[in-house]
């Protein structure tokens, strides 16, 4: 006679209810990434319309899209590497960085003047610790 663990065949735990990702997806990082650009162009719709409708002034937007966006990309990684269940510290590195040079890119093109190098680094550098922090939460969570 056979032992069969109770769950369902293929999963790595029988205690599991979710697949668990055998290897790195970049289609994963994708879906990170597109939820981050998602909430971050809701979060400035909000705070536009919230300097328009109010007496703030507008260089208050300035901050909360910069403070935001970093929240943004700790919750898009913890998503992301909880649903992945693995590698979470590269999903999160992987979403900061791609996030950062997709907004600097974009910025580039719509307001001419590039930030700058140094600018750059410091923005992916802030971009990759973020995510890395919201993957790493995401996995153990």
């Amino acid at each position: 006679m056979k032992y069969s663990p109770p769950g369902k065949p293929g999963y790595s735990r029988w205690s599991q209810r979710h697949k668990v990702e055998e290897s790195f997806s970049v289609s994963m990082v994708g879906k990170g990434v597109g939820y981050a650009l998602f909430m971050a162009v809701l979060l400035i719709l909000v705070a536009s319309a919230v300097v328009y409708l109010t007496k703030l002034e507008e260089s208050i937007v300035y901050w909360v899209v910069n403070i935001g966006s970093f929240a943004i990309l700790g919750l898009a990684s913890f998503v992301t590497a909880r649903r992945a269940r693995r590698y979470g510290l590269v999903y999160g590195a992987a979403i900061g960085a791609s996030y950062a040079i997709i907004t600097c890119l974009v910025g580039a093109i719509l307001y001419p003047p590039f930030i700058g190098f140094g600018a750059l680094l410091k923005r992916i550098g802030f971009c990759v610790l973020a995510g890395a922090c919201g993957g790493v939460l995401g996995v153990n969570n």
